[in-house]
């Protein structure tokens, strides 16, 4: 009998292949084993999943060979079965080791891999659950053993969603809860219900498999059942079985609650602040975060609406960065969080709170973030200080001014939503710029001189010009308008002393030739454009009249043809070069290669997309710091 072949014959499934190779009255020993992993027979035997060539292995094999005999891994015959699911192949060990007795039973059953694993944990691991009924029935204390990440057999059930498995495990009376990075069983219930929010049917068959096992060893007879729970209700069960467990902290600091408000489990969070559990809504994770920091964070406005309804006062802590849940509400831009936290009368003195770090409230995290919806949310309440300085000595204005800093690569990253930023960057300043200037007027009343120039002011925030402005406008145009009249100039020009001069006749030599004639449409086109943005600059004394609003459109058109101008002239250069060398000539290859690279038209229209979005983004930037100013 030798023992490559032994071991194909098993690994094949081959029964008779198998009795072939044995022989007759012939004893198995285990000490031969594959050089790779360590297997035994027994071992390719649990693999084979044919639980004939098991008995034959069991019923050959030598009697003082021990079953729970391990691989190089450290894995019994019987973690293999459990781990692939092989049901009659574990029950068939289990009940020679009962054979054998009941040291070699909890051996066997209790033995444990490298990773401290035992066959239950790999059950569980693998959803198995016929043969998790068939291994807790057999020893219960099973239950309470943890592997080497600290995971007990029902902490691995709920953790990966084997719901009914953990169900199981829980009416056995003494079990663990423990689980990797101290979490426990209320800690992966409200993980795990999150991405399965009901439970699946036990199949039919697992109840065919255990009935047939519990009958073996003489236990009652279960019935078929099916499971229809939501999970609220499951991790009510884990909670009554284990009470303590809702105030115990995992190694981040998080109790179960924290992790029920950072999903936005509200029947969950109700279940855990039940029979005012003060304590647990008091109680901070390492960064100093409550369930109602988390909670304005993610923006679950009906968790945090739970949470202040039973423990109001649970608004007045702070993180260790001294911020309030407002603080994380705006800088995360949830405005109904935000909301709601501003309607709360236990927050009434915390608004214009001050973090440690840099002295921001709440309102210059939101514009640090570019959170502008919740800036402009905050704009209408006169509680806040809109003239709140932080550490730096910035207010929310000085903040909003720096954003115009950014790259045009985050432009072009969120360009549907270019618009609706400029507006609301737009009315935030107009907003703060009318309270701070309302406000002026109503502290000095008595005194008209004062008011009638502070009033202008508040005109101007309000769409009005100065005289300030002017002087900026007309510096800001001067340089494009002198590049535009020199483009006119060389463009008219070139149309008079066209490429390759004129016959007796007067005409253009070159007339028939291709690219003279592109050459003529591009120049045309060129000296078309810059005249028409000539005109615009002309009206420059007119334009000045007009609100930023108004004259707008005007002169991002004046800009727009100044561009198609310089680049109609880029285009007619190489064409005017190719009409008059020849074909052969090396400059001829040259102007040909420009040719080709100006005939790059979505380059061309990239070019003119970018420079309307990005531009008009900048001008709503330049309008926004001459109202402050």
């Amino acid at each position: 009998m030798e023992a490559a072949e032994l071991f194909d014959a098993a690994i094949s499934g081959n029964i008779n292949s198998f009795r072939g190779e044995i022989g007759d009255g012939v004893l198995i020993s285990l000490d031969q084993w594959t050089p790779c992993r360590g297997n035994t027979i027994l071992h390719a035997a649990a693999k084979s999943g044919k639980d004939q060539i098991m008995g034959i292995v069991l019923n050959s094999l030598s009697p003082h060979s021990p079953l729970y005999t391990t691989n190089f891994k450290g894995n019994t015959a019987l973690h293999i079965a459990a781990s692939l699911g092989h049901f009659y192949i574990s029950l068939l060990l289990i009940t020679h080791a009962i054979y054998r007795g009941a040291e070699v039973k909890r051996l066997l059953l209790r033995a444990k891999n490298v990773e401290q694993d035992t066959a239950l944990h790999l059950a569980v691991k693998h959803g198995h659950y016929d043969i998790v009924v068939l291994l807790i029935t057999e020893d219960p204390e099973l239950t309470l053993i943890t592997n080497n990440a600290g995971e007990s057999s029902l902490f691995l059930a709920v953790d990966r969603g084997f719901f009914e498995i953990a169900l199981r495990i829980l009416e056995i009376q003494e079990c663990s809860d423990e689980g990797r990075t101290n979490m426990n069983v209320l800690h992966a219930a409200v993980i795990s219900i999150k991405i399965k929010s009901r439970f699946k049917t036990i199949r039919k068959d697992w109840w065919q498999n255990i009935e047939t096992c519990l009958n073996i060893f003489g236990s009652p007879q279960l019935q078929t059942r099916r499971l229809d729970i939501t999970g609220a209700d499951f991790v009510r069960k884990m909670l009554d079985k284990f009470p303590n467990a809702i105030m115990k902290a995992d190694d981040f600091g998080w109790t179960p609650l924290h992790y029920a408000a950072y999903f936005g489990s509200l029947e969950v969070v109700k279940l855990f602040l039940e029979n005012d559990n003060t304590s647990l809504a008091y109680e901070r994770d390492k960064q100093g975060m409550s369930a109602l920091h988390i909670s304005a964070k993610r923006g679950h406005c009906d968790v945090m609406s739970a949470i202040i309804k039973k423990f109001p006062y649970t608004c007045e802590l702070l993180d260790n960065r001294g911020r309030t849940a407002l603080h994380l509400a705006a800088e995360s831009g949830s405005t109904n969080a935000v909301k709601i936290l501003l309607s709360s009368l236990a927050f009434q003195d915390l608004i214009n709170e001050q973090e440690n770090d840099e002295g921001n409230t709440a309102i210059h995290l939101a514009a640090i973030k570019r959170r502008y919806k919740v800036l402009l949310l905050v704009a209408g309440d006169k509680r806040v200080e809109k003239g709140a300085t932080n550490k730096e000595g910035k207010t929310i204005l000085d903040i909003i001014q720096l954003d115009e800093e950014s790259t045009w690569f985050e432009e072009l990253a969120s360009l549907p939503e270019w618009w609706n930023r400029s507006r609301d960057l737009l009315s935030i300043k107009q907003e703060f710029e009318r309270q701070t200037t309302e406000k002026q007027i109503a502290e000095n009343e008595g005194h008209e001189q004062f008011q009638e120039s502070q009033r202008i002011v508040l005109r101007e925030v309000q769409g009005g010009t100065g005289a300030a402005n002017d002087a900026n406008f007309k510096e800001r145009y001067n340089f494009i308008e002198l590049v535009t009249t020199l483009i006119t100039t060389v463009t008219f020009a070139a149309a008079f002393q066209v490429p390759g001069g004129y016959d007796d006749k007067g005409k253009p030599i070159l007339l028939n030739n291709k690219q003279f004639k592109d050459f003529l449409i591009f120049d045309s086109l060129a000296f078309v454009t810059s005249i028409a943005s000539l005109f615009i600059y002309f009206g420059m004394p007119l334009l000045q009249r007009l609100t930023p609003a108004a004259r707008y459109p005007i002169l991002q058109l004046a800009r727009l043809l100044s561009m198609v101008s310089l680049y109609s002239m880029f285009l007619a250069f190489p064409r005017g070069i190719a009409a008059v060398l020849d074909k052969k000539s090396s400059l001829s290859s040259i102007a040909s290669t420009t040719l080709t690279l100006g005939w790059v038209v979505p380059i061309y229209l990239f070019i003119i997309i970018v420079y309307i979005f990005i531009f008009r983004e900048h001008f709503h930037m330049n309008k926004i710091r001459r109202l402050i100013s």
